[in-house]
């Protein structure tokens, strides 16, 4: 099991790496897109086998729309970024006419709350993907790519120190009723590797991400703030899956387990970098 983990673990790392170096924007943000279709239809079955059938159709085509619309509101000016704050409304709107218009009216709420929960946690958090995606200033490639290559190896640098820590020191138990093999030891080998791989990766940028000119002390604190939200990302999704009594959110990567056994980190570690270099941008650095 350790060896495919390895495997896929290195192997997605290198697709991410060389889709920074040298693939178009707009290809990155359809392989952004690409795994959120997957990773909405497998929160559908997660939440399904939860008791909370969501509806399939109707949670895909809204979250593509909040996705696109936040490419588009990101990478343009104007009306666009009208319909990517009015995307929640829209959601509601369509989730609930969704379920008044079935004829089959069985389990309406639990579909309204699988649909609701569907949408929030996958395209409501994966699109600051997109967002950052576009954040980025004056780099070679004029966009934020460095961005996003910057956070994922910090939030998956953190999952591979909490792994291997938790597995050789690990004694005091984080939150046992929802992640049982998580501990203590875990989480601050974690955050250490996290807070060491960003203080090398922006060494090797010489401080200046896309455009984006950090310190040390941004390094420090990021590696914190990514590899904390990262890690409660992680037992979100172990809660959801525990409530569902399923192992693997699904079963395309070998060793690893579903798309969200993957994405879950980065639901929630990105919007937190999304905000944080929002508030450089503000403080003119």
């Amino acid at each position: 099991m350790l060896k495919y983990r390895i495997i896929s673990g290195v192997s997605f790392l290198s697709v991410v790496g060389a889709m920074a170096l040298w693939a178009p924007t707009w290809v990155i943000g359809l392989f952004i897109l690409a795994l959120c279709t997957l990773a909405i239809l497998e929160t559908v079955s997660l939440l399904c086998a939860a008791g909370f059938p969501s509806l399939k159709w109707t949670s895909l085509g809204i979250g593509l729309l909040w996705m696109v619309s936040a490419w588009f509101a990101a990478a343009h000016t104007g009306a666009l970024h009208f319909l990517n704050w009015v995307m929640p409304g829209l959601s509601a709107w369509a989730i609930f006419l969704g379920c008044l218009f079935r004829s089959d009216q069985t389990k309406t709420l639990e579909k309204v709350t699988g649909s609701f929960c569907t949408v929030a946690y996958v395209p409501g958090l994966m699109q600051f993907l997109l967002l950052l995606l576009f954040l980025g200033e004056g780099s070679r490639h004029g966009d934020g790519r460095m961005l996003l290559l910057y956070g994922i190896l910090v939030i998956k640098f953190t999952d591979i120190g909490a792994y291997f820590t938790g597995c050789a020191i690990g004694k005091h138990k984080l939150i046992p009723k929802i992640s049982p093999a998580k501990t203590w030891e875990g989480v601050l080998g974690g955050v250490a590797l996290s807070v060491v791989i960003s203080l090398l990766t922006l060494t090797a940028f010489r401080f200046n991400v896309s455009g984006m000119a950090f310190t040390w002390i941004d390094g420090i604190v990021l590696g914190v703030l990514l590899a904390a939200s990262g890690i409660l990302g992680d037992l979100v999704e172990s809660m959801l899956k525990r409530a569902a009594d399923i192992k693997d959110s699904g079963h395309w990567i070998k060793g690893m387990g579903g798309l969200l056994d993957v994405l879950d980190s980065l639901l929630f570690a990105f919007p937190v970098l999304y905000l944080y270099v929002l508030w450089m941008k503000h403080r003119g650095f």
